[in-house]
């Protein structure tokens, strides 16, 4: 099974997430699309006050931008695109989706050609079922927001489309949308660093 996974952190010039966002293939069928009002929200851990002299700093603000699933303003998704954590989650998790659909694989395979029974018809879709909630767990757990409720609240993980699964091709439409944000934010720290070190660059290189 070829994984379809999209490359972060690609070489190339960074578009805007905007852009990027509104003009993916129209043949993506979880057509992601960037909610303009409002462009993004700050969410802050609120803890107890602490009555002693030591001075606090909050340094725990999580910026996530939302997206509209389909054109379907019920349907928005809510992303930290700044995680850069998502490459390691979606490292591991993937591993554990390509068994999850070799499982599903021997399930179908062994399928008599015959009809079976209302039982058997039972028990087969149980753990299928079992398989299709595990795998919505994993999608979840690589952008850590509600992907599945969102984007796959009419199917099975495991749905083909187009010569790939479900899974692969939500992947491969949502993580676009890291890449752009995440070479972006890695071009402004260049550009910051540059415009610090420039004057010691051209002292020591003249």
């Amino acid at each position: 099974m070829a994984k379809s996974t999209s490359k972060l952190f690609q070489s190339e010039e960074p578009k805007e997430m905007k852009e990027d966002a509104m003009n993916l293939p129209e043949e993506v069928k979880e057509e992601v699309k960037e909610e303009v009002i409002p462009k993004e929200q700050t969410f802050v851990v609120n803890t107890p006050p602490v009555t002693d002299d030591i001075q606090d700093v909050n340094i725990s603000a999580i910026r996530r931008k939302r997206f509209r699933i389909n054109g379907d303003s019920n349907k928005i998704l809510e992303l930290n695109t700044s995680d850069i954590n998502i490459t390691s989650r979606l490292s591991s998790a993937y591993e554990r989706l390509t068994k999850h659909m070799e499982e599903v694989g021997n399930i179908l395979s062994s399928l008599p050609e015959d009809a079976i029974g209302e039982e058997q018809e039972k028990l087969i879709r149980e753990n299928l079922d079992k398989i299709d909630a595990e795998m919505k767990k994993e999608v979840d757990y690589i952008f850590d927001a509600p992907v599945s409720e969102i984007c796959c609240d009419d199917g099975s993980m495991y749905d083909p489309f187009e010569g790939m699964f479900r899974f692969e091709h939500i992947i491969d439409a949502i993580t676009k949308l890291y890449e752009t944000n995440l070479n972006s934010e890695f071009s402004k720290m260049k550009r910051r660093v540059s415009a610090k070190t420039s004057k010691y660059t051209k002292k020591y290189h003249n």
